[in-house]
């Protein structure tokens, strides 16, 4: 009983589920959501349209003729109904997929109150998606520039409700009339919002409009499900669109105007405001990259270099504490000291927008942020969990040699207690600067060693990979035989296999058993290792038909599972001829199990396993045929841009 207590909770709670059961229950004591007051049976009517919508929908159709149907129960209580909870939360979620007539009386009927609405903390919600929606409708399928690589992979996979809202009002056929004036209505929000920046720019509600008419404005598109959520959604999600020259013009006014502000020198320090210049920026590198250049500069200098407050006054503290005794004095040694941060460091608005500058910044303006904010204090800045972050995204976007080789000697000594502190992301941002410079890459792997206490011992040294996978010192190591493989370990080791001479780490994995190569090579994260393996151009072919042997007899095991299927395609793919047909003589002595898996049901017919009983010599030549005609379509994925290429002249 005690553990279905506990696997109860600690199943995960659907805000959806909790919102609907909370709006019935206090519409049984009259209250029918916040907001306006509506009736009962308007009320019921709603509440059953979400019901229905959460059951979902077979085809864009039946959504399309529900949305015109709810919009048109709204006639003459536009801004009434759409005040309230529980019919904004219906309205929002719907007027993605209403005709140009509904949309277009929303837009008059919004026009003629926009101050109290854009306030409004329901209304607002609808107005927001309106903006969206217009932008989409207004620059149409043709207008599409790039996408990031983890939007397209999602759509490969299966469109999720934002992606299919998304298609529907690029690709269905509306007049151009409807498309001009969903044109002009972005551009109406957009002057509106910038002629009332003293009035919106610290407003919960309106803030977000703004925020989504800034990317607008610039052709970035985000859906609202990712705006709110923020940060890497906003990143992973964004879509770029062509746009009119007017349009930009007016975005570029909206940090024209702020800069001029007294109050400018708080705004990182503030949720809205700093949010705020996040957008901006993110706009500016789209928009205008020399005049993102001067506006982040003057963010820096004015905003993000201001001293802490309460630094003098720690100050002041400290110089009257007298240590006595040694054994305080040793331990007060082993203290980390605090190098007198600037004011961004102290608060957590303004760590994320300078996260979002290193995002966008280019080379000048790095070594800038780097020698202002982060040198003589990175070591430090790594070990703090408000901070540590930061770290990450310097190590990630840093472009000058020199200045990451300073940033290297700093944190080199820190390796092994970042481990222990479980700030493992720095060091395997640390590991991923390694490579993509070309530099450091021997200092790096001999301060893993250090770190993991393999260094100076043979008998030690062997266990390197094993350690570095669990990223757990030699010592802790002994008793752990669990099959667990940390994300960063394995990012690290993947790093590390891709520098200019991996060969100690190359040994490591081929001196180990073949039943521990499979154990980790078969979960979710140490599968990964096995691309990097096969791929790196510093690994030999030599090295990788010894892995590839190394691991006959557990093809099945691998197979059959999720991960582990990948990692047998890997290694086939890599194979000679000879090594290929023992390795589908191994799968199809074990057929049934095989086929009794469904990824190895996947494998199976792939590799066309049932002509290897005919004849193997005729299962080559039609493999090898079939796998030929399928290499057209991986290289059209392939030419399709990553997520970095179609950014790349952003990030410059």
């Amino acid at each position: 009983m005690e553990s279905d207590g506990n696997a109860k909770r600690k199943r995960p709670k659907k805000k959806g589920n909790r919102f609907m059961r909370n709006a019935k229950g206090f519409a049984k004591q009259g209250i029918f959501g916040r907001g306006t007051h509506i009736d009962d049976e308007q009320f019921s009517y709603f509440i059953n349209i979400l019901d229905a919508m959460k059951v979902g929908f077979e085809d864009v159709e039946e959504r399309v003729n529900m949305a015109n149907n709810v919009f048109e129960q709204t006639h003459d209580q536009e801004i009434h109904l759409a005040s309230n909870q529980i019919v904004s939360k219906a309205l929002e979620s719907l007027v993605g997929f209403v005709d140009d007539v509904q949309l277009e009386r929303f837009f008059s009927k919004f026009g003629e109150s926009l101050r109290p609405l854009c306030s409004d903390r329901f209304a607002s919600h609808v107005l927001q998606k309106m903006l969206e929606i217009a932008f989409l409708r207004g620059v149409g399928k043709s207008a599409v520039q790039e996408t990031s690589d983890a939007a397209s992979a999602n759509k490969r996979a299966k469109p999720d409700a934002a992606q299919v809202e998304e298609e529907y009002n690029l690709e269905a056929e509306f007049s151009e009339d409807h498309r001009e004036k969903c044109r002009q209505f972005v551009l109406r929000i957009s002057k509106f919002m910038l002629n009332n920046l003293e009035d919106f720019v610290w407003d919960t509600c309106a803030s977000h409009i703004m925020r989504t008419a800034i990317l607008c404005l610039v052709g970035m598109h985000v859906p609202k499900i990712a705006f709110e959520k923020g940060g890497t959604e906003i990143a992973k999600h964004r879509k770029l669109y062509s746009v009119p020259d007017e349009w930009q013009e007016v975005m570029k006014e909206f940090p024209q105007r702020l800069e001029m502000w007294p109050q400018f020198t708080d705004f990182p320090y503030q949720e809205h405001s700093s949010s705020l210049l996040g957008i901006i920026c993110l706009a500016l590198s789209v928009a205008d990259k020399s005049l993102l250049k001067h506006f982040a500069k003057k963010i820096l200098t004015v905003g993000l270099l201001k001293p802490n407050e309460g630094d003098e006054e720690k100050k002041d503290l400290d110089v009257k504490i007298e240590i006595k005794d040694e054994e305080d004095e040793e331990n007060a040694e082993k203290k980390p000291t605090d190098p007198n941060l600037p004011k961004v460091f102290h608060h957590q608005t303004s760590v994320i927008l300078l996260e979002t500058i290193l995002s966008v910044a280019g080379a000048k303006l790095l070594t800038q942020l780097y020698a202002m904010l982060f040198c003589n204090r990175i070591g430090y800045l790594a070990r703090q969990q408000g901070t540590n972050f930061s770290v990450q995204r310097l190590l990630q976007h840093i472009k000058e040699v020199s200045d990451f080789e300073a940033v290297f000697t700093e944190l080199q000594p820190h390796v092994e207690e970042l481990l222990k502190m479980g700030y493992t992301g720095v060091v395997s941002g640390l590991s991923a600067a390694c490579l993509r410079l070309g530099t450091k890459q021997a200092q790096m792997i001999a301060a893993l060693q250090s770190a993991l206490h393999v260094s100076g011992d043979k008998e030690k040294s062997k266990l390197f990979f094993n350690c570095l996978v669990k990223l757990k010192p030699f010592e802790v190591l002994g008793s752990d035989e669990s099959g667990f493989v940390h994300l960063h370990g394995s990012l690290i080791a993947q790093h590390v296999l891709q520098f200019n001479k991996p060969i100690f780490l190359v040994n490591c994995i081929l001196d180990l058993p073949a039943t521990q190569l499979a154990q980790v090579f078969n979960t979710p994260n140490g599968s990964h290792i096995v691309d990097a393996f096969m791929q790196s151009k510093f690994i030999g072919e030599k090295s990788r038909e010894r892995l590839i042997r190394q691991l006959d007899g557990f093809y099945v095991d691998l197979a059959i599972t999720r991960h582990g299927s990948r990692v047998f395609e890997q290694c086939f793919n890599a194979s000679q001829e000879a090594q290929k047909l023992r390795m589908a003589k191994e799968l199809f002595a074990k057929a049934n199990m095989l086929k009794g898996s469904p990824h190895g049901r996947i494998i199976y017919t792939k590799y066309r396993l049932d002509t290897y009983k005919l004849s193997p010599s005729q299962w080559q030549e039609s493999l090898s045929k079939h796998l030929d005609a399928e290499q057209p379509k991986e290289a059209k994925r392939k030419t399709a841009k990553t997520a970095a290429e179609a950014f790349k002249d952003i990030l410059s």
